[in-house]
């Protein structure tokens, strides 16, 4: 058995010493019954003057006292030093409250009896440090992935989704979808009524777009008054069906607003894994554009397959089903 002090060394003396170190201190016996009890660890444990005498199991929760005396039968059969910074167990003060500790154990002999050291740090404030850190670098993160005015995805996050999307693409053959949404008359608004008043119209539809699409899509801004929304595991007549969904749902609340504008859609179904998140995007973004060129305040889309046709997926008006590809996108 390893000892860190000489047996004729008394307990009270060896007291004397741990008086002067910056953590609780406890001295304990083979029991688990404290012998010793340092000022820093009355107060610590919340009952100055009186741990003595009582068992360190008190100082457990009580859900894991039955596990902390097999844990003192298994250290006495091996006493050896156990350093800090190895992790932490939940303490408790005599009150009832607990807190998370680490703590370092060390046998030691005084007065002729074989006991154990135990020096016992409150990591409260530490953990709570650590908390604050982590909630930190949670913001940067969203934030360096976030629009500032939306609050949507901005371009980044959007590409590696797609970067992401591609990749199982080629790798497990799932499809997705993007639709480009670009509003109609944005910047007579503008300029009749404000960027105040034309920020408020972006944060009012990007706000909708996130509840009109599932948990798994992702919306994203990408210019001034223009969102793309990735749809993940999505084509055939799921796409069919959830794109003219979406194109309503976004045309019905733009009706139902306060604000003259409409949107102009676009929605591209990848079967294939295009070449680069770039082409992805140029693919919805070619779609919307054709809306643009034909009136605004329509959706076309390419379901996917090389010879399909572009279709409408604007269900309210009476264009064709079926009409030609669109224009080369400038």
């Amino acid at each position: 058995m390893e000892r860190a002090v000489d047996h004729k060394l008394s307990l009270e003396a060896y007291g004397g010493f741990l008086e002067t170190i910056p953590d609780a201190a406890l001295v304990v016996d083979r029991d688990g019954v404290i012998m010793y009890a340092s000022d820093l660890a009355e107060q610590l444990f919340g009952l100055g003057g009186g741990l003595v005498r009582r068992t360190v199991h008190e100082l457990v929760p009580e859900d894991k006292r039955a596990g902390h005396v097999d844990r003192i039968g298994s250290y006495w059969k091996q006493p050896l030093t156990r350093r800090m910074g190895k992790g932490d167990f939940p303490a408790r003060r005599l009150d009832g409250t607990e807190f998370p500790a680490d703590i370092m154990l060390a046998p030691v002999c005084l007065s002729g009896r074989d006991l154990v050291l135990c020096v016992i740090r409150d990591l409260t404030e530490q953990k709570a440090q650590e908390m604050a850190l982590m909630a930190a670098l949670e913001r940067e993160r969203r934030l360096a992935l976030s629009d500032p005015l939306v609050g949507v995805a901005n371009k980044r996050h959007l590409q590696l989704a797609i970067e992401h999307e591609i990749e199982q693409l080629r790798r497990h053959g799932r499809s997705f979808t993007l639709i480009y949404l670009d509003l109609d008359e944005f910047k007579p608004l503008n300029d009749e009524f404000g960027h105040a008043e034309g920020d408020r119209v972006l944060v009012t539809l990007g706000a909708f777009l996130q509840t009109a699409v599932r948990k798994t899509d992702l919306v994203a801004r990408v210019g001034g008054d223009e969102f793309v929304v990735l749809m993940v595991e999505t084509a055939g007549l799921a796409a069919r069906k959830r794109v003219p969904d979406f194109y309503l749902s976004v045309a019905s609340f733009l009706d139902a607003s306060p604000w003259s504008i409409t949107a102009s859609v676009g929605a591209a179904v990848f079967n294939m894994a295009p070449k680069s998140v770039d082409e992805a995007i140029s693919r919805a973004d070619g779609l919307m554009l054709e809306v643009k060129r034909r009136g605004r305040a329509g959706c076309l889309a390419h379901y996917g397959a090389p010879d399909d046709e572009v279709e409408s997926c604007d269900l309210r008006v009476g264009w064709p089903v079926v009409v030609e590809e669109p224009t080369a996108t400038p």
